[in-house]
Order: structure tokens, then C-alpha cells, then sequence
């Protein structure tokens, strides 16, 4: 068990978290050996055995022991910070013996309820695999995952796959031990400064050109080329045009808002609602769009017509009839943040139409700029600049000769 600093008023923890003691693990004596507890309060000491000194003290009806070896100064200073914190109300118990098993599970359950369906189903695939890797190395409490233990998981990894696959491991395995310091489960996470592999592989944003775009639209039909052109006219996630709505849409201020769906539990990425301008050719795209209910693709029952996967699997097969390879239903999200880029318009406009938590994903486009960084470089000059006027005068004198 550990102990961590809180503000947390004294009398409001609860009863089995009403003992005080430090960050580090110490020796617990068996109940035989135990001191007596006077009137409820903790009976605590420091004491001399061979060359060593300790600090004693009983919790939870086991008495607790630390060493200090021949500091008896430290022990002392010690035992008067911890009594000195318990007056204040200032520390209070953490258990950090939960097994590895039941947090996941709990873990599994914050994400079903508080993630999209798509994630909670990433997030269920990789623990199992995060699972199977820490109890074939004897991880049995939350506890036990170390900076070695992720090298070791890194090291199998890396045989199968790239530096991106395990960059998500480990993005998830750090999201879980920070949400298990949150629940009080553990004191510190343990892989905080364990950091991402560099990508040397990363290429370099798919986009779908002018040609192949029209080659798309061309070959589809039905709901599935509405859905295609929506999507690409307005950056939005396949999920978000599934649950949008047509009080979502406002057309006399011309705004589309991408936010939560109570009915059906859809909530935008990172829970952060936005609004996307409607222009003149998505305006005409909506009102060409036959309004069966509630939802843009209705099913006529007040319904979305299909779940986001229907789409993504029609797209599939589009694209295989089409031959156009690397590429799926989100390359068309990045087309459209493509197309705005090579415009002209600026990554931090881009970034709220897209969504982005920060402007860093959406840096991914800014190498499609080239007219920016053009104009940049031509603002550099060797000549001197009264020279140069001087010049430009003089070639005006001469012109009206």
C-alpha cells in the first residue's frame, strides 16, 4: 500500500484509508507481533533494532515497519512529517494492489461507456494482446508494469510489426495507468517518461486527385454517392455524417454542427462539438437530399439508415472496381483537408474544421503548401533596397524620354 499528499479534508476519506505513512512500500509484521492500538489512535514509534532504525506503526490491523538504517535522524523526521501531514489531513492511503485483470476489466468498461463504439472495439483488440504479453511474463498486479517490462513487449512487437503499431500500445497502456492514478489505483505511472518510437517510415498524407475523385463520384450511386459527397465537401468522420441530423443543420445561417446523439449514445471525438461552414455547392448537395426523417441518411423510421461500417465496406468495393488502391472512406477526410490546404487556407482554420484536439495532427498537410513557403523565401533579397528604388526611378525617368 502507499500513501499520497491530498487535499482532502481529515474525516471525509474513508475509515480503511485513516492511517499515514510514506510514498514507499514497507514490511508488514504478522498480526502476532502486533502493538496495541490506544483509545483509536495509531500507535506509532521510532526504534532501535542491531544497527538499524525504524519507524512503526499499525493500519488496517497489521502493523507497518520502515527502515532507515543508521539514519535515526531521517526516521525521526520522518515519523514527525507523517504526524505533522495526518494533522492537516493532508495524506491518505493508496491501495495499489488491484491484479492486472481486474483493472482492465474496469478499464474496459470506462471505455465502452465513455468512447466511441469504434474505439472501445480498438481499445478491447489491443488489450487483449497487452494482456497475453504482461501474464506471460508473470504480471499479476497493475503495480508490476515497468519500463522493462514495456521494453520487453516492445522488442516482440517489433518483430511482427512497425514503430506506428507500437506507438498505440503505448499510447493506451499510458492513457490506462493515467486513468488508474486518477481512480487512486496507483501513485505514479510507471511508464511516463517511456517515450513514442520515431516513426522512419511515416509517409507522407493520402489524398484522392482531381481525376480520381470524379472517377468515385462517377461510379457511384444511390445513397452511398450522397454520402461520398457530403463527406468530402465537409471533412466530417464517417460516424459523424451517420448521426447527423437535420436539426443539426441551420440553413439560413449556413452551418452545420457536429455534436453528441443522446439516442443513440454518439458523441464527437474528444466529446468537442464544432460547427462547418455550409457553401453555396454543399448547400445545393443537402436540399437535393430526400428527407425521410430525422437523420440526413434516414431509414425512414426516424433512424440512421446504415451503421458506419456499411459505408466503409461499399466504399471498399467501389474502389476495388475502380482499381484506385490505398485508400479507404477516410482518405476522403483527408482530401478535403488537402484541397483546403493547397489553397491557401491556413492549418490553424483547417484544424477546427477537421476537429483536431491539436494543431499538431493537422500539421500533417502543411507539407501541401508549397505557395506559402514560395512567397516566404521570396521575401528575401540580396540587393539593397534604397538601391533598388533609386533604380526603379531612375528606369522611370528614362521610359518617359
Amino acid at each position: 500500500m502507499h500513501f499520497i499528499q491530498s487535499n482532502c479534508p481529515a474525516g471525509l476519506l474513508p475509515a480503511r484509508f485513516s492511517v499515514y505513512a510514506t510514498v514507499l512500500r514497507s514490511e508488514v509484521v504478522p498480526p502476532g507481533l502486533m502493538s496495541e492500538e490506544k483509545g483509536g489512535e495509531i500507535d506509532m514509534r521510532v526504534f532501535k533494532r542491531a544497527k538499524s532504525w525504524y519507524v512503526d506503526y499499525v493500519a488496517d490491523g497489521n502493523r507497518y515497519r520502515k527502515s532507515f538504517g543508521r539514519q535515526k535522524a531521517m526516521a525521526e523526521l520522518f515519523l514527525k512529517d507523517i504526524e505533522l501531514k495526518k494533522a492537516k489531513g493532508e495524506l491518505r492511503l493508496i491501495d495499489d494492489s488491484i491484479s492486472l485483470q481486474e483493472f482492465l476489466d474496469k478499464y474496459l468498461r470506462y471505455s465502452k461507456v465513455s468512447k466511441a463504439s469504434t474505439t472501445y472495439r480498438t481499445d478491447f483488440s489491443r488489450i487483449r494482446v497487452l494482456r497475453e504479453h504482461f501474464e506471460s511474463l508473470g504480471v499479476r498486479r497493475l503495480r508490476d508494469i515497468t519500463s522493462l517490462r514495456m521494453e520487453e513487449f516492445k522488442f516482440r512487437l517489433l518483430q511482427e510489426a512497425g514503430p506506428v503499431t507500437f506507438n498505440r500500445y503505448l499510447q493506451l497502456t499510458k492513457a490506462m495507468l493515467n486513468k488508474a492514478v486518477e481512480w487512486e489505483l496507483l501513485t505514479n505511472n510507471s511508464l511516463s517518461k517511456f517515450k513514442l518510437l520515431k516513426n522512419c517510415n511515416q509517409r507522407q498524407v493520402r489524398f484522392f486527385n482531381q481525376t480520381e475523385l470524379q472517377r468515385i463520384l462517377q461510379g457511384s450511386t444511390g445513397i452511398l454517392h450522397s454520402f461520398i459527397k457530403v463527406l468530402v465537401m465537409t471533412g466530417m468522420r464517417r460516424s459523424e455524417l451517420v448521426n447527423l441530423k437535420w436539426t443539426d443543420i441551420d440553413l439560413q445561417n449556413k452551418l452545420i454542427t457536429v455534436q453528441a446523439n443522446s439516442e443513440t449514445g454518439f458523441h464527437p471525438k474528444g466529446y468537442r462539438p464544432r460547427v462547418i461552414p455550409i457553401g453555396k455547392e454543399l448547400e445545393t448537395i443537402l436540399l437535393d437530399l430526400p428527407s425521410k426523417g430525422a437523420y440526413v441518411f434516414d431509414n425512414g423510421k426516424n433512424q440512421p439508415a446504415h451503421c458506419a461500417d456499411y459505408y466503409t465496406k461499399e466504399f471498399d468495393k467501389l474502389l476495388k472496381r475502380l482499381s484506385i488502391t490505398d485508400a479507404s472512406l477516410h482518405t476522403l477526410r483527408h482530401t478535403f483537408a488537402s484541397y483546403l490546404v493547397m489553397q491557401g487556407v491556413d492549418i490553424r482554420t483547417v484544424q477546427e474544421l477537421l476537429g483536431h484536439s491539436t494543431v499538431n495532427v493537422t500539421e500533417r498537410y502543411s507539407h501541401l503548401s508549397p505557395v506559402h513557403r514560395l512567397k516566404a523565401v521570396e521575401l528575401i533579397t540580396l540587393e539593397d533596397s534604397e538601391g533598388t528604388k533609386k533604380a526603379q526611378y531612375e528606369n522611370g525617368q528614362n521610359n518617359r524620354i
